[in-house]
């Protein structure tokens, strides 16, 4: 896999992953579209369902319970799930579609990475358009702490370790 990316050069779009129910970063998305074309997609839905409906629960089909489910032959276990609940909108069509369709960067802003998001987390990270994976966070002094937990996490998320050294960036303050 060859990374080949100018360090400062601005992107063509932006495409606004959000994970929060609220309308938070829209304020944030429209200054950002003055400077650069941008979409988003509230993956979970959002709490007015303008966007879908909430979509709460479990999203780690790596999870030997989750295969432990599969052999119970139970439909009511797979109530819970978010990989059911994504057939119901579009907004995880469209992220397949966007990661399908050209290179791209993941900048993470304020989310987990916890494994509650693991398959898509997987599906984004260990793309072959994924080229890399930049971490921003606030305060310079959690630095070391910051970047070394947050890497643990999105750690979890990839079955290629050797992709994941060469994917994540560098960290950068906001």
């Amino acid at each position: 896999m060859t990374i080949n990316l100018e360090q400062d050069k601005l992107p063509d779009n932006l495409y606004f992953l959000n994970f929060n129910y609220t309308k938070t970063f829209e304020d944030y998305f429209r200054i950002c579209k003055k400077h650069i074309p941008s979409s988003f997609n509230y993956i979970h839905g959002n709490l007015t369902s303008e966007y879908g409906h909430p979509i709460f629960g479990f999203g780690d089909e790596f999870d030997k319970k989750y295969l432990e489910f599969e052999d119970e032959k139970n439909n009511e276990l797979f109530k819970h799930i978010k990989s059911f609940e994504y057939l119901k909108s579009k907004n995880f069509y469209e992220l397949t579609r966007f990661i399908e369709a050209n290179d791209f960067q993941v900048y993470i802003y304020g989310h987990s990475c916890g494994i509650s998001d693991r398959t898509m987390l997987n599906q984004i990270f260990e793309h072959e358009n994924c080229k890399s994976i930049k971490i921003f966070f606030y305060q310079i002094n959690l630095l070391s702490h910051y970047f070394t937990d947050k890497t643990y996490e999105i750690s979890r998320h990839f079955k290629d370790k050797t992709m994941l050294r060469k994917k994540i960036g560098a960290v950068r303050v906001v």
